[in-house]
């Protein structure tokens, strides 16, 4: 056994993934293992983890074919050993002495989730962003909580995987895992660790260094070109199903991922937006079956909508 699992998928990003393994080997604290997912890289990604792990032993290679970073994070855990797990994606880093800090934290609190921010890197200089440590919720610091106290509170917590230290065993226990979409695949765990957790707390500090807008990256692409919110939307709602806390949390959670699907119609490619206006159509008709209580009752979109024109139809239904 050991203390932490650092869990990383990699995809491509040879010119990144050395500073990420960097950040993470000089950590003072030495008690983890790095599990490194090499999701079926065209590049060199494959060489530079092979060349870490030659120089030291705590890192752990898996090479499987391309499936994305959510399945790649699913494979990591189902090998992790550590008392606690941590993602992290191959392009980014961690701070200095972090390590020692939220461990110490979460041993204190007996955490099943510790929450902390992370800085958001343009070109190499840090700014605070929609993940940064200020933007956590003010009225929850100092305390230990649970899903119960959050609930109406659960979105003002970010979804990402890498603001976060979850206890294995938690994890294990609610079979929490990542789904198998092109990206959005932090949602689905994001959901369904927030509302089964016992004890959640936060660090209000700055522990990830996220890089923005790096050439290839899932997260710079402007126009939307797959159904992901679409699926998001139904893996909540089965996962929702199966705990049997779907009438607990249908308005909250509709009303959030009906307005993601939404908005990507709006922004999606030209030549691509036909066949995402079906599935997005269908979802409409399922919603508003499944759950007439809501603004989307009034909603009427069209396939020429633009993403403006949609906010405003979205505003006008839900006054």
């Amino acid at each position: 056994m050991v203390k932490l699992s650092v869990i990383i998928p990699v995809f491509n990003v040879e010119n990144y993934i050395s500073c990420c393994l960097e950040s993470i080997l000089k950590q003072p604290f030495k008690d983890f293992e790095v599990i490194c997912i090499n999701d079926g890289s065209s590049d060199n990604s494959l060489d530079v983890l092979q060349r870490f792990k030659n120089q030291d032993e705590r890192i752990i290679i898996i090479d499987k074919k391309n499936e994305g970073s959510g399945i790649a994070r699913n494979a990591g855990l189902s090998i992790a050993k550590g008392d606690y797990i941590y993602f992290v994606d191959g392009d980014d880093w961690v701070e200095e002495n972090v390590f020692d800090k939220i461990l110490s934290k979460a041993d204190e609190l007996n955490t099943d989730i510790l929450i902390f921010g992370g800085l958001s890197y343009y070109n190499g200089k840090g700014k605070k962003g929609g993940y940064s440590a200020d933007k956590l919720p003010k009225k929850y610091l100092n305390k230990v909580f649970s899903a119960k106290d959050i609930k109406k509170d659960i979105f003002n917590f970010p979804s990402t995987a890498w603001t976060k230290l979850y206890k294995r065993d938690f994890l294990i226990k609610n079979n929490i895992k990542f789904q198998d979409i092109k990206v959005g695949q932090d949602q689905l765990p994001f959901f369904h660790s927030m509302i089964k957790a016992k004890r959640i707390a936060l660090l209000p500090e700055n522990i990830y260094c996220y890089r923005k807008n790096r050439k290839g990256s899932a997260m710079t692409v402007k126009k939307k070109k797959n159904f992901s919110p679409i699926y998001v939307f139904y893996g909540i709602e089965e996962m929702l199903k199966s705990e049997n806390l779907l009438d607990d949390y249908k308005s909250i959670f509709v009303s959030k991922y009906f307005s993601k699907a939404t908005s990507w119609l709006g922004k999606f490619q030209d030549d691509l937006k036909h066949e995402y206006y079906i599935e997005y159509t269908k979802l409409l008709e399922h919603v508003k079956g499944e759950y007439p209580f809501g603004w989307w009752t009034k909603f009427k979109p069209k396939e020429t909508d633009g993403y403006w024109n949609l906010k405003l139809k979205q505003f006008i239904a839900k006054i």
